[in-house]
């Protein structure tokens, strides 16, 4: 039988049972060298003989047990919640025998084995140390002599006190569960909600055809860039495209086909451009680029070969013909604003445009 490896929680519950078991042990041990100093020579039956065999055998098989549970939970954990429970009956028994019959409550003991498969909330652990106790009950039934009244009532309270602690126990274990899938409902809640909002985020920032950025984020983005600029100056150049003969595209081939020339140009920028940039749909035809973090030859060099990538790219679609591209730059100067950034290559974008197109163009 294959057992699922415990989850962080399970193991965190396994070592508190595990400390409690030992804590049970050490007040255990207590009591017993108590009684034994107090007992010692004044009544015969507390000798080394009772010591050894009442007191010191026991509690190290007692011993014994925890130190194999311990090994269970540090090289075998897959096992130690199921050997936890069968323990805590060996457990309870080994305390119970050992003490003297003169303990009629010493039968209560056997509750330690109900509260541990409580605490793991699993009904089947809880169903097998029900059926143990009852087992136990029967037992004592058939030993006690029909002639002892007062220890039968004090056996039948003890049944119900293990009735309705077990009663008590399924209680617990059903309310628990209700508890906990409630809170995996609400985790589950919480979870598509965070996703909602993450798509609805992306939404209200990504051009839903090309998959770039938006006219809004763009705007954003660079002002939050010339923002930083004034504490942290880093070379920043603007660069702004527009599909040359566009209209003509959509007139003879249809706006379908402009769609996928849009798409095609989108990621032909997202190609070539590094980490560090950005693209975004402007509106239109109308791309542009915020190159960073890198002087103005290289970033003219890059948009060279974007230039040179989108006239180089055929078009099925358009019977294997090719588009171009003008496009204007402007290198960031402290001294630009926003709105004066992007108006240089814009106007630079025009003068490539004016000037031939197919071509970029730097104010």
């Amino acid at each position: 039988m294959r057992i699922p490896p415990p989850t962080p929680r399970q193991m965190y519950w396994n070592r508190v049972l595990l400390n409690v078991f030992w804590m049970v042990l050490a007040l255990y041990l207590a009591s017993q060298l108590f009684i034994s100093l107090s007992m010692w020579g004044r009544r015969p039956e507390f000798s080394g003989s009772y010591f050894k065999f009442h007191v010191l055998i026991p509690d190290s098989v007692v011993t014994l047990l925890l130190l194999a549970l311990e090994a269970i939970q540090k090289w075998r954990q897959p096992w130690a919640e199921l050997s936890i429970i069968a323990a805590s009956h060996i457990y309870a028994a080994l305390i119970i025998a050992n003490l003297s019959p003169d303990y009629h409550v010493k039968p209560l003991i056997m509750l330690l084995p109900l509260l541990v498969s409580m605490i793991y909330l699993k009904s089947n652990y809880l169903k097998a140390s029900s059926f143990v106790c009852l087992l136990y009950i029967l037992m004592l039934f058939i030993s006690t002599p029909a002639y002892e009244y007062a220890l039968r009532i004090e056996n039948i309270i003890i049944a119900f006190i293990f009735a309705g602690t077990s009663l008590a126990a399924f209680g617990v274990i059903g309310r628990g569960r209700d508890l906990m899938q409630s809170l995996e409902n609400s985790v589950k809640s919480e979870q598509d909600l965070r996703i909602q909002n993450i798509i609805m985020d992306r939404l209200s920032k990504i051009d839903p055809l090309t998959d770039l950025y938006n006219h809004k984020t763009f705007h954003e983005y660079l002002g939050w860039l010339i923002d930083h600029q004034q504490n942290n100056p880093f070379p920043m150049q603007l660069a702004v495209l527009d599909i040359d003969n566009f209209k003509k595209v959509n007139d003879e081939y249809g706006h379908w086909v402009g769609d996928i020339v849009l798409r095609q140009v989108a990621q032909t920028l997202l190609a070539h451009i590094g980490t560090d940039d950005f693209a975004a749909r402007y509106g239109g035809e109308e791309f542009v680029v915020i190159l960073t973090a890198k002087p103005l030859d290289e970033s003219l060099a890059m948009m060279e070969h974007i230039l040179l990538g989108i006239a180089s790219l055929p078009i099925a679609e358009m019977d294997n013909k090719t588009i171009t591209v003008s496009i204007g730059m402007h290198e960031y100067d402290r001294a630009d604003s926003k709105s004066s950034t992007f108006q240089q290559a814009d106007d630079a974008l025009y003068e490539a445009k004016k000037t031939g197109k197919n071509k970029i163009v730097i104010l």
